[in-house]
């Protein structure tokens, strides 16, 4: 019955977007990854002359959820009638009249609605709605895409076009895993707390189940009333989609700096990939595991289980197939480490080391680095050390208010995840601080950095016209001096070897059955996971490897 309802569901989808192509001017409406943001707006919101060029829809307005919830956009699962919310922008072409007060017939009209990776990729499957609790129109922009000044400043939302938006359904995901990988979390999540994960041949994967339920408690967070909600959604085998890729991000590692004995040492610049997977499985919690003469109880900042940061993280660090631990819960886990309490999940997740540590959950990028860089003494009830270490994906946007002050990169392995070379004691790149000029993601490129995700957006085959030309644009977007936030696809050397995640059954755009597992490119059609697998040249055709 559950795959005769995600059929089903699919279905719509589908239908709904052929019958609406020509009914509505909603011609690209986005949920999911905040990664994907800023450059999808400009490139959407830009003109078409000038370089770099955008889609002409220049009549632009943006809402910031956290300064106006009132007029912030979401969407509606029908599976389940659960809503999800964020920032978000709508931008659309001037009518005929060269006017953005009213739209007709030749106006287009792009929507994006920033939530997660997994988030974005269920919707899309399960047919997401757009709404909002009270009407947007007429509503004040925020000014996330283009600040107030600029030579296109974002405007007022007219009535007509939240009128062609509202009710729309989805018609992309944005996404920094691939939909296999995110079905793949969400199995993991919503299976019994500590549960063996078979393959489809009935093996022990290695992995372990996290217990959470669909459509029940949400994930929750240890620093705020923050939650994340994982509700279930499943491919049907006969139905088909298109991944377009944009780029290439890396998982940036941060440390609270403020202790000069410990992570704000100037002799602590790197951190060795089995040394970071013993701090997020719980097995240490103190600085004296990695920077000799301190002894300091360290906090660790991890996400929630269903994020994409989380899961490039987990696959790329402590759960890979050499040490299979987790930030959660794994096969090897330390004593006492696993995040399972009376066969359900640790929720907030808040565990103890046996020397002074904890381990926390953050929800949402924002609170992941607010967290990091803001801990300045334990807090009474909520326990927590000054010495935190944490990640993020990069971009701009992300650490645009970070300084030496609140927050410190350092490296993996030896390797700089966003400059060619660790020269400027992991003070983080800012437009304030005039060095975005020194991100060349050179280490991503040349196969050495070992935790990044393609960004990617998901939609039906053959992808929508407006899906293929916004992600040409947006690649465009990415300025090396001022806004260096991904590595371009088309300058992308590298890729993740592809594989079949235990338990998932999955479509492809070339074929009506499971498929095997492909790199794409030269190689053929993409199919498969890849968070976590093996990095190799772009040429290359090995498959079924994960670290």
């Amino acid at each position: 019955m559950r795959m005769m309802k995600a059929v089903f569901g699919f279905a719509v989808v589908l239908i709904a977007l052929t019958a609406g192509a020509n009914a509505q001017t909603v011609v690209f409406n986005a949920v999911g990854s905040s990664a994907q943001f800023l450059e999808l707006g400009q490139a959407a919101g830009s003109a078409t002359s000038g370089s770099p060029a955008g889609l002409g829809a220049t009549c632009v307005w943006s809402n910031n959820q956290g300064s106006d919830p009132t007029h912030a956009i979401q969407v509606t699962d029908p599976t389940t009638s659960q809503t999800e919310t964020g920032n978000s922008w709508i931008a659309w072409t001037p009518n005929s009249s060269r006017s953005c007060t009213s739209v007709d017939s030749t106006t287009q009209i792009y929507v994006f609605l920033q939530t997660d990776s997994v988030i974005g990729d269920r919707c899309f499957f399960n047919g997401c709605k757009f709404g909002t609790s009270e009407s947007p129109s007429g509503s004040a922009p925020d000014n996330l895409i283009f600040p107030a000044g600029s030579t296109t400043p974002e405007i007022s939302l007219t009535p007509d076009v939240w009128t062609a938006v509202n009710n729309s359904v989805q018609n992309a995901a944005a996404t920094d895993i691939r939909p296999e990988d995110a079905a793949f979390a969400t199995q993991r999540a919503l299976a019994s707390c500590d549960a063996t994960i078979q393959t489809s041949t009935g093996a022990d994967s290695g992995y372990r189940g996290l217990g959470y339920s669909s459509g029940g408690t949400p994930v929750e967070s240890e620093y705020s009333s923050s939650t994340f909600h994982i509700t279930n959604f499943t491919f049907n085998a006969n139905s088909k989609f298109t991944v377009t890729p944009l780029g290439a991000v890396p998982v940036v590692v941060i440390v609270h700096p403020s202790d000069t004995t410990g992570f704000g040492s100037r002799s602590f610049t790197n951190i060795t990939r089995a040394n970071l997977s013993n701090y997020l499985d719980g097995l240490w919690g103190n600085t004296s595991h990695v920077i000799t003469g301190s002894n300091a109880p360290t906090t660790v900042v991890v996400r929630e289980p269903a994020s994409g940061t989380y899961n490039t993280m987990e696959f790329a660090v402590p759960n890979t197939v050499a040490r299979l631990v987790s930030q959660d819960v794994g096969k090897n886990q330390p004593t006492g480490q696993n995040a399972c309490s009376g066969g359900v999940a640790l929720n907030p997740l808040n565990l103890e080391n046996t020397d002074g540590g904890y381990r926390n959950r953050a929800i949402g990028t924002g609170q992941e680095i607010s967290v990091v860089e803001n801990l300045t003494a334990p807090v009474s009830g909520n326990p927590q050390e000054p010495n935190s270490i944490g990640y993020a994906f990069w971009s701009t946007a992300n650490f645009a208010a970070a300084t030496t002050a609140n927050a410190k990169y350092i490296q993996v392995d030896g390797v700089d995840p966003i400059e060619t070379t660790y020269a400027t004691a992991g003070v983080l790149p800012t437009t304030a601080n005039g060095t975005l000029n020194k991100v060349t993601f050179a280490n991503i490129n040349n196969g050495t950095y070992p935790i990044w995700s393609l960004l990617r957006l998901v939609s039906a085959t053959p992808a929508p016209a407006a899906v293929t030309s916004i992600a040409t644009a947006a690649q465009g977007f990415v300025a090396t001096t001022t806004q260096p936030d991904f590595v371009p696809f088309t300058g992308l050397t590298v890729l993740h070897s592809h594989f079949t995640p235990p338990g998932i059954t999955y479509p492809s755009a070339s074929t009506t059955s499971t498929p095997t597992p492909n790199n794409g490119g030269a190689c053929g059609t993409e199919a498969g996971g890849d968070v976590g697998g093996v990095i190799l040249a772009s040429t290359s055709c090995t498959t079924g490897s994960r670290m």
